[in-house]
């Protein structure tokens, strides 16, 4: 090499390795981010929850959108999101709401939107399940055309225009329709034939385990926790596999869904052509598991408290815009009750113990709600005993040992009591909240007993539910014999190859929910807009602008990634809140591909100039070379972590490093927490460094740590030889004297520092 090539290659040094001693600079610096949000994964229910989150936070960031995700517990998540405080309604997550909300949704026996995104101030959260707050004329209009139609060809061209409008509306991003498995021990069977697949009903809307055969003791393992187990207070799948078997419903769903409403505590029912009136006929010697026989009056108090909004019932919404904001309550004695105070007057009455009396109001169009057989018979098992709650004060319902299952409460005049009483096929022995144990036993005075034990049924006389969080623990123990069953939430998808039928049977079904991204409609960005660039500068058009944002977050989305990569590409991508298992599912709806270009698209609508992709934070590097990534790697509070195994990953696709980075090195850090790696790029082209860290927790697993953007050595040399011809032509001038000088002193230091560094490579 010629005296100008090897200063030429010097000098190039000297810009690399003063670049790599620079500090890493941010993609775009803190105060460039457009805005922030922050998404919620809530506690340990369905981990890689958690993971999808992350991904969708990390594509956000490449939008110049300050994402982040924090992993909050089902108490937190009801506080904040579900059940906040009046006062707490709306507000974002920084004062102590909620932005983003990552949530799963259980299918039900039929579909009905309107219970989570009909508008208004009673179906807002807390007395309604709609936490988003979405509320607009028009979807309120096609959802009440739905709701009181009788013939279905209406019902469809509502739901399917309603469709429709929720894509462009974006009130939630749905991710997945789920198509997920459960798996038992094989020696369990009648779990129920479905279009859906084997077991559908019971790990999706109503587990019965009075219809197994094969075990006398089963256990049924999940990951959730219990919140509620009043039924008018509880909202949640995790509750509703205790509650299901403890509390029987008016009607019962057939297992393989042939029916969904036959006889159940009530032995027929009918109503008036007209739809408003409507008598239902109560069966004869139902018995509640303390003795006390049910009756007439249990319904209607059971109605009373799904309707009250004094025992934080989450349905009150939902209930009264079925019976009426004004009801007449009048008890087997003859006594009333009102409840309300609205202008929308409706009638209960208990004609006799054995008897029930409707009279419903108008909801709109001068209907009546009309979706009420089979869907109210079948909502929930949401009937509870009178003559044990009349005693106790609504404020204090929810912690009562009805409630969480703990402790004891002596009712004066009734009975002492440790758990919940229902007139289900089990009745309540215990729960150990330190083993998350829940205890059911059969109950021996059940009023279908008989029946089903003709049929070969009832086998099962202890009945358990046990939380385990974790997905590895819940595969050893059901290995092991420790459980009969687990959960479909698991997201077991990726698991089904590992399933050894001696120990495992799977059960694969459809239609098991959806995933979403729910947003908050009262947030300033992603709702009302009013802080959008669009929405300041044009009130009237902040409500469009906050709409785009919501559509730019669905591009967003990798759904097809998180599908393939988390759940072994079993399911399909989300467009609405409709399941394409369901009746009345909009097919000429797609989802919205990954697409961030369309993303900054819509970004720019609302107003925002977007960031293109991020630059490497190296200008440049020279192929064949190698530089080191180093640093202290540090938990979540900082606290450096030592004697952690670290994998140097590399991808060439930052979108999709999750699935598409491949190892470069593996290291374990020191007892203060450092690692170091070298990293070499084997051809020119941008490549992106991230640590691996297989103890994480999920969702934390990857820590981007460097973006190297690699040249050949002939475009590195040129610029750079360019720079040096004019550097000479103009060193007869004392400036450029001066420079050339502090050059040389420069060379001096570094060629001492180059020459060993390229000796040990």
């Amino acid at each position: 090499m010629n005296k100008l090539g090897k200063i030429v290659v010097l000098l190039s040094i000297i810009t690399l390795t003063t670049s790599i001693l620079l500090p890493l600079s941010s993609v775009w610096a803190e105060d460039q981010w457009l805005f922030k949000l922050t998404i919620i994964a809530p506690g340990n229910a369905n981990m890689v929850r958690r993971q999808w989150s992350q991904i969708f936070a990390n594509s956000l960031r490449l939008l110049g959108i300050d994402a982040r995700v924090v992993y909050l517990g089902w108490a937190s998540v009801y506080d904040r999101v579900l059940t906040p405080p009046r006062d707490m309604v709306g507000k974002k997550f920084e004062d102590g709401g909620f932005d983003v909300l990552s949530l799963g949704w259980t299918p039900g026996l039929n579909p009905e939107p309107r219970q989570v995104l009909y508008g208004g101030s009673d179906f807002f959260a807390p007395d309604g399940q709609n936490y988003y707050l979405y509320n607009t004329t028009q979807s309120n209009l096609l959802l009440d055309q739905f709701i009181t139609a009788t013939d279905v060809d209406t019902q469809n061209q509502s739901l399917q225009a309603w469709q429709s409008l929720y894509m462009d509306e974006m009130p939630s991003s749905q991710i997945v329709y789920q198509s997920a498995p459960a798996i038992v021990n094989p020696v369990l069977s009648n779990f129920g034939q479905t279009a859906n697949g084997e077991g559908w009903l019971y790990f999706n809307a109503q587990p019965n385990p009075e219809w197994l055969k094969g075990k006398s003791s089963v256990v049924y393992c999940s990951t959730g926790e219990i919140q509620s187990l009043i039924p008018s207070l509880s909202n949640s799948w995790y509750d509703t596999m205790i509650i299901s078997c403890l509390y029987s419903g008016l009607a019962v769903t057939n297992n393989d869904l042939s029916d969904l409403a036959t006889p159940g505590l009530l032995t027929s029912w009918d109503k008036s052509a007209d739809g408003f009136n409507w008598t239902y006929n109560l069966r004869h010697g139902v018995k509640w598991h303390d003795g006390y026989f049910f009756s007439a009056d249990d319904i209607l108090f059971s109605l009373w408290a799904l309707m009250n909004p004094e025992t934080a019932s989450q349905f009150v919404g939902y209930y009264r815009n079925v019976y009426g904001d004004n009801v007449k309550f009048t008890w087997e004695n003859g006594t009333s009750t009102f409840l309300g105070n609205g202008s929308r007057y409706g009638t209960i009455t208990a004609v006799d113990p054995y008897t029930v009396k409707f009279n419903l109001p108008v909801l709109t169009l001068g209907k009546p709600y009309g979706y009420f057989d089979p869907y109210l018979l079948t909502l929930a098992n949401n009937i509870i005993p009178k003559h044990i709650f009349e005693k106790i004060p609504t404020a204090e319902w929810s912690a009562t040992p009805f409630n969480t299952g703990q402790g004891e409460i002596v009712i004066p005049g009734v009975g002492s009591y440790t758990g919940p009483v229902g007139t289900g096929p089990y009745k309540w022995v215990g729960f150990n909240p330190v083993t998350q144990v829940v205890h059911m036993q059969k109950f021996n005075d059940y009023w279908n007993r008989t029946a089903l034990e003709q049929d070969g049924m009832f086998q099962v006389n202890d009945y358990y539910v046990r939380f385990i969080a974790d997905k590895t623990g819940a595969l050893a123990a059901l290995k092991n014999g420790e459980v009969d069953m687990l959960d479909a939430n698991y997201q077991m998808q990726v698991d089904i190859p590992t399933i050894d039928p001696s120990w495992g049977r799977v059960l694969l079904q459809d239609g098991t929910g959806r995933q979403e991204f729910g947003y908050n409609l009262q947030h300033p960005i992603i709702g009302t807009g009013v802080d959008t660039p669009l929405g300041r500068a044009n009130s009237s058009r902040a409500a469009e602008a906050g709409k785009y944002v919501r559509i730019a977050l669905d591009y967003a989305i990798p759904k097809q990634l998180i599908i393939d990569n988390l759940l072994a590409g079993y399911g399909d991508p989300g467009a609405t809140v409709m399941l394409p298992t369901q009746p009345f599912y909009n097919s000429s709806i797609v989802a919205r591909p990954y697409d961030l270009t369309k993303a900054r698209e819509y970004l720019e609508k609302a107003g925002y100039t977007t960031p293109g992709p991020p630059s490497p934070t190296i200008s440049s590097f020279t192929v064949g070379m190698s530089d080191a990534i180093s640093g202290y790697y540090t938990d979540s509070d900082g606290n450096p972590m030592p004697s952690r195994e670290l994998q140097l990953m590399v991808t060439t696709d930052n979108t999709t490093y999750a699935s598409a980075s491949e190892i470069v090195a593996r290291t374990t850090t020191d007892l203060n927490g450092w690692y170091t790696f070298t990293a070499t790029p084997p051809t020119n082209g941008t490549f992106y460094y991230y640590l691996f860290d297989g103890l994480a927790p999920a969702g934390s697993e990857w820590k981007y740590v460097r973006m190297l953007n690699a040249t050949t050595m002939q475009d590195t040399l040129a610029p750079l030889q360019n720079q040096v011809s004019n550097l000479q032509n103009s060193l007869n001038t004392m400036t450029y004297i001066a420079v050339a000088a502090l050059v040389v002193a420069i060379l001096v230091g570094v060629v001492a520092v180059f020459m060993p560094r390229k000796k040990s490579q």
